[in-house]
Parts: structure tokens; sequence; C-alpha cells
């Protein structure tokens, strides 16, 4: 008898003891996958070297980690990614604007005005032992009184390929022959064209045939779709027969719109980030655009803008109805706008077009990562430990994005005070001269 319960205790020591620990595992957590709207209550998660191993009921768990983190019964769901950014003009901006994202769940950034000096950047900024949201580059854009050889088109596009551009944009064009040319190139070296609907320079659009054989991946703003019902159908075909993606940047043009007060401006979101100079320019510009236009030419602006929105809306509502994948991003390039802050002001737009909540988020995660063949997007055992941890669930409540209680990301756990002392340190930055 003695024998058997020496036995049985040397396979129970031997069982603890092989247990294998992992780096990290958090407990007591609510996932919101988005691989289904369904979510997965009370759940363990066990990371090792940066990738989801396991996820088990919190009562049956037995998962064991060098670091444990109880999140209490917080939801977590995949980090967000911001698909249209304009990076800022010099290096020394760059680390607060990242931060400015960090600190609103997005970590990760499609920059769409690129300049040869962002491949330093990203090098510096974007590396596995920096906590900043990961760059993706779009190469210097093409303009439409841009003319070059043939072998200077070459030059371009296979520099922007061998510098690590993940596409290269286009504002508008010089010619289709132009188009014909540098499409041809980025055949060639796999490098993906997108941007807006083209304009030549003669003020025409490309013929429908080139453009959507061409390789093009995505279009922004909403561009062939809005101000053109009578091509339309025709266009929206091509596009899911094509699978592109659209990114529709709402937020710019709502906040663009001239609907909102002077006394309303300052309040908007994440402008306690603005230095009170730049928002005393700002509404210094705006007072005297008022003033230039009189306020009935104003009114009937505003009211144009709003009409040009709902548009948008009917449009976006059409491309989700037809199963065409969208990205997000609210375009805060402009006044009254700063980045990470206004992805909120985004997803609340997105519901005038009567998206669901999982449809919303879906543009910020999963959609984002199929486009660029990432692993994260999604939480499930393979995929990157690329999340945040939120008091109520998103899919209830979109609110709940606006108060981040922590974020797991490139192997760095960043928790509550983290967050809030980078908050505190970005808000004193834009106190100071």
């Amino acid at each position: 008898m003695q024998k058997i319960v020496i036995y049985f205790a040397l396979i129970l020591a031997n069982h603890i003891f092989s247990q294998e620990i992992h780096d990290v595992v958090f407990k007591n957590c609510h996932v919101v996958s988005m691989e289904t709207s369904q979510v997965l209550q009370n759940q363990n998660i066990a990371i090792q070297n940066g990738i989801i191993v396991k996820i088990e009921n919190t009562k049956k768990s037995k998962l064991k980690g060098k670091k444990e983190i109880d999140l209490d019964g917080k939801y977590i769901m995949p980090s967000l990614a911001d698909a249209h950014v304009h990076l800022p003009e010099k290096e020394e901006d760059l680390e607060r604007f990242l931060e400015l994202n960090l600190v609103n769940g997005v970590t990760k950034v499609r920059s769409m005005r690129g300049e040869w000096e962002h491949v330093t950047w990203k090098k510096k900024y974007d590396n596995k032992d920096s906590h900043l949201p990961k760059m993706y580059l779009t190469a210097p854009p093409i303009y439409r009184n841009m003319e070059a050889t043939n072998e200077e088109w070459e030059g371009f596009v296979k520099g922007c390929k061998n510098n690590g551009f993940e596409m290269i944009k286009i504002l508008s064009i010089k010619s289709q022959e132009t188009f014909k040319i540098l499409d041809s190139l980025s055949k060639k070296y796999q490098m993906p064209l997108g941007g807006h609907f083209p304009r030549l320079a003669s003020g025409n659009h490309l013929s429908e045939e080139v453009f959507f054989n061409s390789n093009y991946n995505s279009i922004e703003h909403l561009g062939g779709l809005t101000g053109a019902p009578n091509f339309l159908d025709t266009r929206i075909k091509s596009i899911k027969k094509k699978n592109m993606f659209i990114c529709p940047t709402l937020s710019w043009y709502s906040i663009g719109s001239g609907q909102y007060s002077i006394e309303e401006l300052p309040k908007l979101p994440g402008m306690e980030y603005i230095k009170s100079e730049t928002m005393n320019e700002w509404l210094e510009k705006t007072k005297k655009y008022k003033a230039k236009m009189g306020d009935k030419a104003y009114k009937e602006e505003v009211i144009k803008e709003l009409q040009d929105l709902e548009e948008k809306y009917t449009v976006i509502a059409r491309l989700q109805k037809e199963g065409i994948k969208m990205l997000l991003s609210p375009d805060a390039s402009s006044k009254y706008m700063i980045a990470g802050f206004n992805m909120i002001t985004e997803m609340e737009l997105l519901k005038n077009a009567q998206l669901s909540n999982f449809e919303i988020l879906q543009m910020a995660t999963s959609n984002f990562a199929e486009f660029f063949k990432g692993n994260y997007g999604v939480l499930s055992v393979g995929k990157d430990a690329d999340f945040i941890v939120l008091e109520k669930n998103p899919l209830e409540e979109l609110s709940t994005l606006t108060d981040i209680q922590a974020l797991y990301f490139n192997q760095k756990h960043i928790s509550k005070s983290d967050i809030k002392e980078m908050k505190n340190k970005l808000l004193l930055a834009s106190k100071s001269n």
C-alpha cells in the first residue's frame, strides 16, 4: 500500500513540476475575440513569446505564468488600428504623436502621407524593444504635376520596395498613360497602389477598366462613390470583385463641416492636449473665415456639408451590406482634431450608417489585420497578444473605449497607472511653451 501511495505521489509531483510556466497569464477576463460577436465569459489567457497559446475557462484553468495579472472581470479586445494618419513634420514630435495614439488603445497606424525619412523613423521607433505603435508606411505620394521618364518611374517604385514602404499613395496623376506605367511597375515590384480615386490633370477620372484592373488595393474618403450616383452601382460591383478596401474618414468631414460653434470647438475630444497658442490660432482662422463668408453663406455651406455627410452614411451602409471590407480612421490631420482621440468620434459617426458596434470595431481590428495580412486583429490561440483592457463590453458600449484600462502589445504590459502617467506627461507638454 505504501508503495502505491509513493508511486502516485511521484506521478503528482512530476505533473506539478512539469507543468508549463508561461511568460504571462491574464486571469478573470471576458474576451471580445472579434472572430464573432459572442463574448467568451470568465477566461484565462496564457502568452508565450508574445503569442496567445491558451484560452480557457477561469474555473477550470490551471495556467501558470512567470507574471500573472488578475483583470477582475474586465473585458479584453484586440487593440485598435488607425488606417489613415499623417505623421508629424518633425521627428521631435513623433513620439508624442505615437503616445497619443497608444493611450487611446491604438497600437498600429498606417501613414498616408509618406516621406523618405520615415523609413529611418520606423527603424528607430518601431522595433521589438519599443512600446510605441507599429507604423505601416506609405511612400511619398504621387501628384498630378509629377512627370518622369519610364526609367525614373522604375527607380521610384523599386526604391519604395527596397526601403520597406507598404504601398504607393496616389493623390492625383498626370495622365492615364502615366498611371498605366506606374501600375505596370507596381505589379512588377509587388508594390500596391492606393489613395484617392485618381483624378487626372485634365480634371477627368481614369477609365473604369484601367482603374479596376490596376494594382489599387484601397480607396480613401469614399472617393468615386459619393457625388457620382450614376457610377455607384458599377463601381461597388467592381470594388467587391477586386476585394478592395475602403477607408471612409468621416470625422475629417464632420469636424470640418463648420457645424460646431466657436464655443464648442475647444471642447471637442482631445483638445486639452493641444497647446493654447495653437488653439487660439485655429479659432482666429475660423472666425476670419466665417466673417469673410458672411453669416448667410456660411450657414448654407454647413447645410451642404452635412448633406454630403448623409450621402456618405448611405454609401457606407451599402458597402457594409455588400460585404465590402472597410478600414477605420478619422484622418485626424486638420484643425480641432488630434491623434488617437478621434477614433471614438469616427466610431460614433459610423453609427449613423446603421452599422453595429461589432461591424464598426471590425474595421479597426480584424479588417486592418486582413488588409496587411497581420497575425493580430482577433484574439485566439496562435495570434499575437495585442489587446486592450476595458471596463465594459465594447459591443454594447463604444464609450468604454474612452477609458483604456491597460494594453498588452509587443510583449509589454502597459498598466492603467502607466497610461495615466503617459497622459499626464502629454498634458504637461501641451501646457509648456
